[in-house]
């Protein structure tokens, strides 16, 4: 039996980090946020990853099969203000140089709500995982 589980794990924390800006996808981004950009679809998948269960063979199909399963046992939080964090980042300074701010991006309307951080607690409903927040 594996180790990767509720017996052995308190929590699973997967995290993108970037230092760059948008560079010059303000059309694209401000669109989107940071959640529909990157968590929707790349975390998703490394949650998948991260949380299934050993296919019974490592072709795509069986891979499918147990991203499909675990991503079906994903329980979205009930208190969205409690387990959800959304921010823009600010001008500031990255490695001595100074950097503008999300809304003195090129393109970005300077009143823009748009995310460009996020953060969700999800549950997984299975045996494996039950109680273990990701």
């Amino acid at each position: 039996e594996p180790i990767w589980n509720r017996s052995y794990v308190d929590h699973v924390q997967i995290t993108m980090a970037e230092d760059i800006g948008i560079g010059g996808r303000a059309g694209y981004y401000d669109g989107i946020g940071a959640a529909r950009d990157v968590i929707q679809n790349h975390l998703l998948q490394l949650l998948a990853l991260t949380a299934m269960e050993e296919p019974a063979s490592f072709d795509a199909d069986a891979l499918a099969a147990e991203k499909t399963k675990v991503l079906g046992a994903v329980r979205l939080p009930k208190d969205l203000g409690r387990d959800t964090v959304h921010a823009q980042y600010a001008a500031g300074w990255q490695g001595g140089a100074k950097v503008i701010g999300y809304l003195e991006e090129d393109g970005i309307d300077a009143r823009s709500k748009t995310d460009t951080y996020a953060a969700i607690k999800v549950g997984i409903d299975n045996r494996r995982w039950a109680g273990v927040p990701f």
